[in-house]
């Protein structure tokens, strides 16, 4: 039975950690912070490198470190983590015409803005506890698929079971209610 089959390979490179500030004056907000462990992995029809000497369809894993530090720096405005996915996807798969698709991971580590004297400090950050979570898949097509999420958050209410607003970061759930169960046994 003779056919064809389509084969890709998938590659990449993860932990790459990126730590950004945005520099704001403090009437406006004050600095921003974000750090970020990227992981990029690329689909490529990478079957030459494979069964020939040649590795033209494979993109360098250090090109791929590096591109993320450049993209990073290059965000002169606030972005959200999905944000940057998506450029870093849209990036790999327009600059690579053998690259189908990029998956982007970034788990970003929330720091939030220490109080001084009752108000938040402009440039003084903590770590919260969360980890905040989103997967980027970008097709050369254009199509997206975001999942995002939020790792390791612990809320507790003792009254008042209904959330009218979610505020974390960037990123709004609102104005949806969100209704938690009370139980007491």
């Amino acid at each position: 039975m003779a056919g064809h089959f389509d084969l890709q390979g998938r590659h990449g490179k993860s932990r790459v950690r990126v730590s950004r500030v945005w520099r704001r004056p403090a009437d406006a907000g004050g600095h921003l912070f974000v750090e970020w462990s990227v992981a990029v992995s690329v689909v490529s029809d990478c079957l030459p490198s494979y069964t020939s000497d040649d590795n033209s369809a494979i993109v360098a894993t250090d090109s791929i470190k590096n591109t993320v530090y450049v993209k990073a720096k290059e965000c002169t405005e606030v972005v959200s983590m999905e944000e940057f996915a998506v450029i870093l996807g849209r990036h790999f798969t327009s600059l690579y015409p053998q690259v189908s698709e990029a998956a982007v991971t970034i788990v970003e580590r929330p720091w939030e803005r220490v109080a001084v004297d009752g108000k938040p400090h402009s440039h003084g950050f903590k770590l919260g506890s969360e980890k905040h979570t989103t997967e980027v898949t970008v097709k050369k097509s254009g199509s997206l698929l975001i999942n995002s999420g939020i790792q390791g958050y612990s809320l507790l209410k003792t009254t008042q079971v209904l959330i009218s607003l979610i505020c974390l970061g960037p990123l709004h759930i609102s104005p949806t209610l969100v209704e938690f169960a009370s139980h007491s046994t």
